[in-house]
């Protein structure tokens, strides 16, 4: 959650993280992170800037800051999100020596320390903390220095659309796992300690560290790992073995992957929330233990076929209602069609439950959930706006539609109406009021609320 201060267009910053280099002690018995961590900075707006916003996770102090490697003068206070007073964190500014020019770039050093709080109060996944059983360093608890400003809104937005290059030395007691999305280098051992040291694979827009007791199962030729927790490594093979089989359905959909650069997937404790990055993912552990659960999987590997945003505040369609989808559509492929029209209903139901818990649903479009934030709905209102269109224009031409927003986005930024430009131009004109209804109008969650039989949905837009 970054990038987001003063100045620029509206009032977002120009300044942007472009290279972290983390060294972290991840001290599990006495639940505690010592960490220090080297952030390159770029200024890419107009003006100069004379300072900085940091965010971190409320649990955590900072001691020093460094500017190329001179201290410089800061500031640091717990400070609450005025657009969502439950989220607090330790907001540190930084002063520059000298304003920092368009165009040049810096490193800021902060060295840290403390207990990971986590934020359950806020988001029931949000359990993040360092333990024995199961430590767990990401952007959602602020537990790394997060450029930025204290304004959810703003954060959530921008944060998928950053890119940056990470190397990490995590040190661990013996005994212990780091697992990452990125590249093993090696790692190095002292006395009853063990340091990993991982570079990311491609530019990212996270990082994400986990240290348990992990035992991983490699596939050399797809280069693909499965790092599963011990008592879970009996899983490991299905999980593997799912994630090759839903690899090839997507390929044969959509065509390659936005980028590839092999995957990786990281078991986490339930309920602690499944992410997904370009390179691999976190994955709950009900989906190893329980091959029902496996759309867990699925979702987070349909993010693959994901495009960045090119929305003001994103309504989380392009990416989380595609994901949703595609996952239905794995699901029917590997677990049969009533698997599928099972899910199909179950998201009905909470549309009209979301619905019913905030009525501003039924008034707003879809192109409108990110201003609203209301984009949880995306998950559930993109996947049926998906699937009618896909059983208006039929397998041949969403496909070739899908495939070549895809392919035309993979390297710019796509709005709602550039999705729509190119479902047009592959399925014709007949395909427009249907997208003007349910995606820029409000038509969608309306009609799924009042259970308009899907029969009459398809005829009412069918040529």
């Amino acid at each position: 959650m970054s990038t987001v201060i003063y100045g620029g267009e509206d009032g977002l910053s120009c300044i942007k993280p472009v290279e972290y280099y983390f060294t972290a002690n991840v001290l599990v018995n006495e639940g505690v992170l010592q960490a220090k961590c080297r952030v390159k900075l770029s200024n890419l707006g107009a003006e100069p800037e004379n300072t900085v916003q940091i965010l971190l996770n409320r649990g955590l102090k900072a001691s020093s800051v460094e500017q190329s490697g001179r201290r410089v003068i800061f500031t640091q206070r717990l400070c609450k999100f005025p657009d969502l007073k439950e989220i607090e964190v330790n907001l540190i500014e930084i002063h520059f020596e000298r304003p920092l020019k368009p165009g040049d770039t810096t490193w800021i050093t902060l060295a840290y320390e403390g207990e990971v709080e986590g934020y359950e109060e806020v988001f029931t996944y949000a359990r993040d903390k360092i333990d024995e059983n199961f430590s767990l360093i990401r952007t959602d608890v602020f537990s790394y220095p997060v450029v930025g400003a204290p304004e959810f809104k703003k954060l959530v937005s921008l944060l998928p659309s950053q890119r940056f290059n990470y190397r990490l030395e995590i040190t661990v007691p013996e005994g212990f796992k780091v697992a990452n999305i990125g590249r093993l280098l090696g790692y190095r051992r002292k006395k009853d300690m063990v340091t990993y040291i991982y570079v990311s694979k491609l530019p990212s827009w996270r990082m994400d560290i986990a240290v348990a007791r992990f035992k991983l199962l490699f596939d050399k030729e797809e280069d693909l790992r499965v790092f599963a927790l011990e008592e879970d490594y009996v899983h490991a093979e299905r999980i593997m073995h799912e994630l090759k089989r839903c690899l090839a359905f997507y390929r044969e959909w959509f065509g390659e992957p936005v980028f590839w650069a092999g995957y990786t997937v990281v078991e986490i404790p339930e309920g602690w929330g499944g992410q997904a990055d370009v390179c691999g993912m976190l994955l709950d552990s009900r989906c190893f233990r329980d091959e029902n659960e496996v759309g867990g999987l699925y979702h987070e590997l349909a993010h693959l076929w994901n495009v960045p945003s090119g929305e003001k505040i994103p309504s989380r369609f392009l990416d989380e209602g595609f994901a949703s989808y595609f996952q239905l559509l794995a699901e029917r492929k590997f677990l049969g069609e009533e698997k599928f029209r099972e899910k199909m209903k179950f998201s009905r139901r909470r549309i009209i439950q979301m619905a019913e818990k905030n009525p501003i649903l039924l008034e707003i479009p879809v192109a409108s959930y990110g201003e609203y934030m209301v984009t949880d709905a995306s998950y559930f209102v993109g996947a049926w706006i998906l699937y009618i269109l896909h059983r208006i224009v039929g397998d041949e031409y969403f496909k070739k539609a899908i495939k070549r927003f895809l392919k035309h986005y993979s390297r710019k930024p796509a709005t709602l109406g550039d999705f729509k430009e190119t479902i047009v131009e592959v399925c014709g004109t007949r395909i427009e009021k249907f997208l003007d209804e349910w995606l820029f109008g409000n038509k969608a969650v309306t009609y799924l609320k009042k259970r308009v039989p899907l029969e009459h949905l398809l005829s009412a837009y069918k040529p």
